[in-house]
């Protein structure tokens, strides 16, 4: 929700900042979590306006 004020959008902006700073500790949860998907990742990064990029490297268990 957005209130217009006479001086401008002060509030507006912290509403969108606010809704930003939401998605972004949504964001770090599902970072956190082992169960998160690929996919979910990428969906809930966009959402924040990142791009996610990702490697994966394969192990072969030996130590050199």
């Amino acid at each position: 929700m957005t209130i217009a004020t006479a001086e401008g959008s002060p509030l507006k902006l912290q509403t969108e900042l606010g809704s930003l700073g939401e998605r972004l500790i949504r964001f770090g949860q599902a970072l956190q979590n082992p169960e998160t998907t690929v996919g979910q990742l990428t969906s809930l990064a966009n959402a924040c306006g990142i791009e996610l990029k990702m490697r994966a490297v394969a192990e072969s268990g030996r130590s050199g």
